[in-house]
């Protein structure tokens, strides 16, 4: 114990009474915090719209539009004037597509959105059943940048968005002038005009019905000439068709379903005439089944005037017709309830810089202060365990003015949101703690090639702590080995304390940290014995080249 002390003396005198010295420990323990809190503050916010503003999208709109009922409708011009005044994207209006398009191919722009000449025709076709809609083309320049190309993604969804609240604005406005027209009091017309539509079909059919009886019951019905039925059939006909479309007239957009069943009877009459049938009976009873339709027809209008949700759809018409808009267009509300909130992606990202800050501090000590104890008065030929513990106090002391200045800055500088600060600051200290032994104990039993590994078990878990991507979207290989590095242990606990504690993911990565240095003990006082000599060999091989260090 006593070799020990004396170690750490000699090496806390020998930082103190030197300024170069002290100068590069307080460079040791600032350098690690600079690199996390630049890049904690270069993350801070890269998808709000201050930032995302900056990236620079050309929209061209080649659309014609579309005249309806004298009314000339451009849904391009609207998406583009909408778009004009939208800052969530660096928006621009190239005069003509060719410039838009090579814009992108250049590198002046991010993406390119052009809407063709026949969109607005696109969107109409629904009215004539063709549901395909309408097509933008998306030109992406993915080369650019890989994150600028899915955060400019989100262009495709603003201007679709756009698209359909426009064509939606335009139902609306169209159910706004059908409300109107469907008064109370054009309703109660219509239907009272189409009450005396088919009352006066039903007389005519019965007439004609009665008239056959005649004919039937005529003992010179057999000397009827064939022109007195043809005459006969011909007024019938006129006579139907003009009372079945006085009814479809009047029923306007109503149910027809009874209207089609008497014209179907009416195109069974034709039929059987055209056929040169003359059968009295059967003309009869066509007659009297198209009565029946027609009968049918009245009754299931009667009342519907009056309903209570033919009433309810002319008022949402009327005095609703936004409402009816915009369920259209978002006919789903979803409700996001955050567990965890986090303000900003800087404080997300926070875990990630602040762990890899701390394990780059650990590792640029082993780079500049030997683990090598050399004899000096006092001390001579101490124990292995004696210099192993003895040169690892001034890592320790380093270390922790790193994590406690780290910290400090993330919480009080940067002002990240952390809900648990005393624990973020004791995980900080136990990250530094773990690091800073295995790291030191590499390089005390393998010497440079210790450094190495630690480089190496840096870059792996830059690769696969799941930092930036969940661990779940990375490959295999990186799954597999997250979980025997401290990295995503030390991450789930910051995070623990920046968006809400769950105690057990804390004690969780504090149990692995502990069995973590308890590796790294073994690693520096078991393994670095029957390396000892190889590494002395090393060592003089290196000094032989005269400039390896």
């Amino acid at each position: 114990m006593r070799n020990i002390v004396k170690i750490m003396l000699r090496d806390f005198k020998a930082i103190s009474t030197n300024v170069v010295a002290l100068v590069i420990v307080m460079g040791l323990c600032v350098v690690p915090c600079l690199y996390a809190w630049f890049n904690i503050n270069s993350n801070w916010d890269p998808y709000g719209e201050e930032s995302t503003s900056n990236l620079v999208i050309a929209v061209y709109s080649a659309d014609k539009g579309l005249t309806i009922a004298d009314k000339t409708l451009n849904i391009g011009d609207s998406v583009v004037d909408a778009l004009r005044g939208n800052s969530t994207i660096g928006w621009v209006f190239p005069e003509d597509e060719r410039t838009a398009i090579n814009g992108v191919y250049s590198g002046d722009y991010y993406a390119a959105l052009v809407v063709p000449v026949d969109f607005t025709e696109q969107i109409a076709g629904v009215v004539k059943g063709n549901l395909a809609g309408g097509q933008i083309t998306y030109y992406a320049n993915e080369k650019k940048n890989s994150i600028g190309t899915k955060i400019t993604g989100k262009a495709k969804t603003t201007v679709q968005n756009q698209v359909n609240s426009t064509v939606f604005s335009t139902i609306t406005k169209l159910a706004a002038s059908i409300g109107k027209s469907l008064d109370s009091d054009n309703t109660t017309g219509i239907f009272k005009q189409m009450h005396n539509s088919i009352a006066t079909a039903k007389e005519d059919i019965q007439g004609y019905i009665d008239s056959i009886d005649v004919l039937n019951s005529t003992v010179d019905t057999a000397l009827l000439t064939m022109n007195g039925i043809t005459e006969l059939n011909e007024k019938i006909l006129a006579d139907l068709s003009k009372d079945l479309n006085m009814i479809s007239t009047a029923s306007m957009a109503m149910s027809t379903s009874g209207i089609e069943t008497a014209n179907l009877r009416l195109e069974d009459y034709i039929t059987l005439l055209k056929a040169g049938q003359t059968d009295l009976e059967k003309i009869q009873q066509i007659l009297k089944d198209m009565y029946d339709d027609v009968e049918k027809l009245e009754d299931s209008l009667v009342g519907v005037e009056d309903s209570e949700a033919l009433a309810t759809v002319i008022d949402v018409l009327q005095n609703d017709p936004e409402k009816l808009g915009t369920f259209f267009a978002t006919p789903v509300d979803m409700q996001t309830e955050a567990i965890y909130p986090i303000e900003t992606y800087g404080s997300q990202m926070a875990a990630f810089y602040t762990v890899l800050a701390i394990w780059f501090g650990s590792l640029i000590l082993v780079a500049i202060i030997h683990t090598k104890v050399h004899p000096f008065e006092g001390y001579r030929n101490g124990k292995h365990y004696q210099e192993y513990f003895g040169r690892y106090a001034i890592f320790f002391l380093i270390g922790q003015v790193q994590a406690l200045l780290c910290c400090l800055g993330d919480l009080f500088f940067m002002e990240i949101q952390c809900k648990q600060k005393l624990l973020f600051w004791a995980m900080c200290a136990l990250a530094s703690f773990g690091f800073t032994l295995f790291i030191y104990s590499l390089t005390f039993a393998f010497g440079n090639v210790g450094e190495a590994l630690a480089v190496v078990v840096m870059v792996i878990q830059v690769a696969g702590a799941g930092g930036t991507f969940p661990k779940e979207c990375l490959p295999d290989v990186f799954q597999m080995v997250y979980r025997f590095l401290p990295w995503t242990y030390v991450m789930d606990a910051l995070k623990e304390c920046i968006g809400g504690m769950y105690l057990d993911t804390y004690l969780k990565s504090v149990r692995f940290l502990l069995i973590f240095m308890a590796v790294s003990l073994f690693i520096g006082l078991v393994l670095s014995i029957p390396f000892r000599f190889m590494n002395h060999l090393m060592e003089r091989s290196k000094e032989k080249t005269g400039f390896m260090v």
